[in-house]
């Protein structure tokens, strides 16, 4: 036998062996039956409620309730009633009238005699009287001194110092209280102040014609003052003098 003609058996061989396993699985499946058996389709069966029971007497089956809608009404018709004739105006109901009242003569009153009016008196003083000066104000406490409003200052030039106190602007030109002026000034080397000006930021106190005198009275105080420059310093300092009126 050549061997072409035995790989033709070989082939064979196995292709009978496949089939012959198929068949056999397909007889097998068909001759056996699943367990438990289904159930059979089209058999009546008793009316019920339970898999269990007893007795003879069968339970009617309910009857289904058909509900019958509920006739809706017809909307109503709204009729626009329409007259012919005109309403009367109505007629305003009578004010009634005010009563005058009586009128009383004052100049026949009886008017108590006034006493004389007491002086005020206030002081640190032994004697009567009210201490204090004419150009003075009602809030403050201080009895003694030139009087007028007075005024606090505040100044910002690098860290440097104004030789003793600072110059105040004159009190004839003070403003009301609460207002604020701030001046710019120019300081050399020597603690000179060369030049000041006013200066709307910081201040309260509008640039006006009005406000001018406290404006220069403000301006040639800052100027008035002295300062304590240091060794290292050659050129001009710049800064600000705030006034506060108290």
């Amino acid at each position: 036998m050549t061997r072409q003609n035995k790989n033709k058996a070989i082939a064979i061989a196995v292709t009978v062996a496949v089939h012959a396993v198929v068949v056999a699985l397909l007889i097998m499946m068909a001759f056996t039956t699943p367990l438990p058996l289904p159930g059979e389709a089209g058999v009546e069966v008793n009316l019920g409620m339970y898999n269990q029971g007893m007795g003879v007497q069968q339970q009617p089956k309910p009857k289904k309730v058909v509900e019958t809608p509920k006739p809706q009404p017809e909307p109503v018709k709204e009729q626009t009633v329409t007259q012919d004739t005109e309403e009367a105006p109505a007629l305003e109901a009578p004010k009634p009238k005010k009563k005058e009242e009586p009128k009383v003569n004052e100049r026949a009153l009886f008017k108590p005699v006034k006493s004389q009016e007491q002086p005020s008196s206030e002081g640190k003083t032994e004697t009567p009287g009210d201490q204090g000066k004419e150009n003075g104000t009602e809030e403050s406490v201080n009895n003694e001194g030139p009087g007028g409003n007075g005024i606090n200052t505040s100044y910002d030039l690098g860290g440097r110092n104004p030789i003793g106190s600072l110059p105040k602007p004159n009190k004839d030109y003070l403003t009301q209280k609460g207002d604020r002026i701030c001046i710019q000034i120019k300081v050399n080397s020597q603690g000179e102040v060369e030049e000041a000006s006013y200066r709307l930021k910081g201040s309260t106190l509008p640039n006006t014609t009005q406000n001018q005198p406290a404006i220069n009275a403000a301006i040639n105080a800052a100027k008035q003052s002295k300062w304590r420059m240091r060794k290292d310093d050659t050129g001009i300092l710049i800064g600000t003098i705030t006034y506060f009126i108290i």
